[in-house]
């Protein structure tokens, strides 16, 4: 499977790098990835399967390495991967890969160098006590020092090629909602519309698709457990779709039959708070901002009690990303950053709405990368 982002992209992420690894005074940077996208980013190989990891070690001069854990998976890592230097790892035992990573640092001259590591993100922190120990073991005279924010802060802007990916992913996540839509009916249980509804995105190439919903303003949307649909209840739901690599979120509100006056209330409070978070989104504006003009809206219009969701974060190869969408976020935006804007409003017995999905930052209007909904849709 070709890796659909170009190799172009690829070397200039790996110029960032070595930019910033001077700005550090690194020699190397070693980057570790299982389920979380370090690797994916630099080399275009994706390991997050199973218990499959690897390594990339990038030198200030020549060309990285990737160490992959599996040896029958080199054919898909030379597929995917844009490097000319790929090697199976000698064993399945962690230390035992870890040591054949050191062997090839010293091997370059860089076993007393002063090294960054990588492997921690705004959700996962990759890099266990015991692989830190290992690290330390075998690489006993370099200076170590954590370095993933070296990495999340590049991979914060995204490419034309990643923008691409995430609006493609989007489409595939409308095409989810639609067969949502289609499929409930009062009666049905929540977990055989989610099966249903997620088929469609595998079914255009779609990796991972998976559904958290409500189906009655009482409780909060969950993965499928088991609840019935019910005539003149709101369907409030998230939808997290993986494409090539790439996920997006988006967020939908059905309505089983004619929606009530407090359902329509209720939606178009949490449509507008999407909005005013929208437009709030310039480059150099602080994140936290985004989140004021939503509860702005959302306070108007008197529903501040019943915001139970945080209104979104960063996305890309992860789920999330940097930046989350909080009032103590006072990080800028830049052109290029993806995120999910995704307001939510839960009133017991009166209706419930989650609105939102992906914007790509840019220098002008922000750029939607999905179909932004307008009205409750009935099922």
């Amino acid at each position: 499977m070709p890796n659909p982002i170009p190799e172009s992209d690829f070397r200039a992420r790996l110029s960032k790098v070595r930019q910033a690894m001077r700005r550090r005074n690194l020699q190397a940077l070693l980057v570790y990835s299982q389920k979380r996208s370090h690797v994916t980013y630099l080399s275009g190989y994706r390991p997050n399967y199973h218990t499959n990891s690897a390594f990339v070690l990038v030198p200030l001069e020549g060309e990285p390495i990737l160490w992959i854990k599996f040896p029958f998976d080199l054919p898909r890592a030379r597929a995917m991967s844009w490097f000319a230097d790929i090697r199976p790892s000698v064993s399945e035992e962690q230390e035992k890969m870890v040591a054949q990573v050191a062997e090839s640092v010293r091997s370059l001259g860089l076993g007393s160098s002063a090294i960054g590591l990588v492997g921690s993100d705004l959700a996962v922190d990759e890099i266990s006590v015991t692989l830190s120990q290992q690290i330390s073991t075998h690489l006993p005279n370099a200076q170590v020092t954590p370095a993933s924010d070296l990495l999340n802060e590049i991979r914060l802007v995204k490419s034309a090629a990643e923008i691409a990916q995430v609006r493609e992913a989007a489409r595939l996540a409308d095409v989810v909602a639609e067969e949502l839509r289609k499929t409930i009916r009062p009666g049905m249980k929540d977990h055989d519309a989610v099966v249903r509804a997620t088929q469609a995105a595998r079914i255009e190439g779609g990796e991972d698709c998976t559904i958290i919903l409500s189906t009655h303003p009482s409780r909060m949307a969950l993965p499928p457990c088991g609840y019935e649909f019910q005539m003149g209840h709101t369907v409030a739901c998230e939808i997290s779709v993986n494409f090539q690599g790439y996920w997006v979120q988006v967020c939908r509100v059905l309505s089983m039959g004619r929606p009530t006056a407090a359902q329509k209330a209720i939606f178009e409070a949490t449509r507008d708070a999407h909005e005013a978070a929208v437009q709030a989104a310039k480059p150099g504006v602080p994140v936290a901002v985004l989140l004021v003009a939503a509860h702005k809206v959302i306070a108007e219009a008197g529903y501040m009690d019943y915001v139970q969701y945080g209104p979104g974060h960063g996305i890309g190869l992860d789920l999330p990303e940097l930046y989350p969408l909080d009032l103590h976020c006072t990080s800028p935006l830049a052109a290029g950053v993806i995120m999910i804007i995704h307001p939510a409003i839960w009133v017991p017995d009166q209706g419930a709405a989650f609105v939102g999905g992906p914007i790509a930052v840019s220098d002008g209007e922000p750029l939607r990368l999905d179909t932004p909904q307008r009205e409750i849709l009935e099922a």
